[in-house]
């Protein structure tokens, strides 16, 4: 790799490429993509009733209980809400037409899950929204406070350190430097 030269005669590096800056970055980003894909689409065997009896049970709040599913309760209430589900599925209900005929009933509040429609998929858009944001946010500010060049020590910035360094006075006249030379390989 070649250096050219900069101001003050300091060589500088070549700016990096696209993909040498952003490519961990897209590789960990479609990681992930494919890893939430094949765990909501992902092929799973088919579910048994009891598995059926089971999955929307949870998603069902018992009447009585404060914060169970019927899964959860033994409440009586939730037994016969069990024993309902199970005779519904017989029937050959599906588990959507199941819970709806538990909100006509109930009204919505009796679902522990909102509903990925409308306005209440925001409850489930929302986060990740905000943190894939939170996620670029934080990229963009590691690249701003990632140092461009290379930094070096000017002789006025040796000599300061060095009369500390030996317990001299660094208040005095004669050894302030002029601001314009502290730092200026920076």
């Amino acid at each position: 790799m070649t250096s050219a030269t900069g101001p003050a005669g300091r060589a500088t590096r070549p700016p990096k490429s696209f993909l040498v800056t952003w490519g961990p970055w897209l590789a960990m980003a479609i990681v992930v993509a494919v890893a939430l894909f094949v765990g909501t689409f992902g092929a799973t065997r088919p579910l048994t009733n009891a598995d059926r009896l089971l999955n929307v049970s949870r998603t069902i709040k018992c009447p009585q209980c404060s914060g169970e599913s019927v899964a959860e309760s033994d409440a009586a209430v939730s037994q016969q809400i069990r024993i309902d589900i199970a005779k519904r599925i017989e029937q050959g209900q599906t588990d959507d037409q199941i819970r709806q005929a538990y909100v006509d009933q109930y009204d919505e509040y009796i679902l522990l899950t909102p509903r990925s429609t409308g306005v209440t998929s925001l409850v489930w858009i929302l986060p990740v929204v905000v943190l894939v944001l939170a996620f670029a946010g934080l990229a963009v500010v590691f690249q701003r406070w990632k140092v461009r060049g290379d930094v070096h020590a000017t002789d006025a910035d040796r000599a300061l350190v060095g009369r500390a360094l030996a317990g001299g006075d660094a208040e005095s006249d004669d050894a302030e430097p002029d601001d314009g030379e502290m730092g200026a390989g920076r």
